[in-house]
């Protein structure tokens, strides 16, 4: 396996989000989040850094774990704290989405009355890949 392929999934990703943003836009937030954790991983994969043995991640909870303290640790490496907060965000966004966590509406209802948040979404994304793809 190449780096390539977290490359091609986070740009499928965000694609796809793009694609339903109007229409699913709960899905598209979830989708940001999912086009960051891929090039978080690809990020790590050409720094020839293997996040999920390094920080001993089993299973998919843990693997989560592992991958926001890398976040953390590259963040204070790069000394940018605006990756970790992104990465936070998108995460959040796409739990809030996925699990309806502290909603009292259903996602897509709650994402089109806030389309600010959907714009933040695929903002905080092209932070990450600008970070990340430099």
């Amino acid at each position: 396996m190449t780096c390539d392929i977290y490359l091609e999934q986070a740009k499928s990703n965000e694609k796809a989000a793009r694609s339903i943003e109007a229409d699913y836009p709960d899905w598209a937030v979830t989708m940001c989040f999912y086009a960051a954790l891929h090039w978080v991983e690809y990020y790590a994969c050409v720094s020839g850094f293997d996040i999920h043995a390094e920080y001993k991640a089993d299973d998919k909870e843990s693997r989560h774990t592992s991958r926001r303290k890398y976040v953390d640790d590259i963040s204070q490496e790069l000394g940018n704290p605006n990756l970790r907060k992104a990465y936070a965000y998108l995460e959040q966004e796409s739990r809030k989405a996925r699990y309806l966590q502290n909603l009292s509406t259903n996602a897509k209802v709650y994402y089109t009355n806030n389309r600010f948040t959907v714009t933040d979404s695929f903002q905080k994304l092209q932070q990450i890949k600008q970070l990340l793809s430099s």
